[in-house]
């Protein structure tokens, strides 16, 4: 990835005391919230410097903290960019974030689980394939997480 191609803009140490939840707009978990309010972006800008955005080697791994200032960019190029992203949670964080799948995948997920090839814990609310395509596009981009928890 690249700034061409719509790498990730970070704010490089954001993630020690910028501000948690009351930094970002809109209310926890609605759409506009984990958007960082506008004045304190200014402010970043004037006592650290703009944001980068690095560039990542195909292959690569990139390990952050969820905290970071982060926001997703335009691809300006004609090539397609693929970045998947996976979060992990110690096990004494309580989470309280569900996943929602359709129930046509629902058999997939038992087997695992039967033959004990999961090998996580997965909370899933079981909805309909149609109720899954309905609400996929008007989810909160909000996050839902509360790092003010301790072991």
């Amino acid at each position: 990835m690249t700034p061409r191609n719509g790498s990730t803009e970070v704010w490089l140490g954001t993630h020690t005391g910028m501000g948690g939840i009351e930094a970002q707009e809109g209310a926890h978990g609605e759409r506009a919230s984990g958007r960082i309010k506008e004045d304190l972006l200014a402010k970043r800008m004037e006592t650290h410097g703009p944001p980068i955005q690095p560039d990542i080697k195909k292959g690569s791994i990139v390990v952050r903290d969820l905290r970071l200032w982060h926001a997703g960019m335009p691809n300006m190029s004609d090539e397609v960019r693929v970045m998947l992203a996976q979060i992990h949670f110690a096990g004494w964080y309580r989470n309280p974030m569900r996943l929602e799948f359709a129930d046509d995948i629902r058999p997939i997920f038992e087997d695992l689980e039967a033959r004990g090839e999961l090998g996580l814990q997965v909370p899933i609310d079981w909805v309909s394939k149609q109720k899954v395509v309905d609400d996929y596009l008007s989810r909160a981009f909000g996050n839902a997480y509360d790092f003010n928890q301790v072991p």
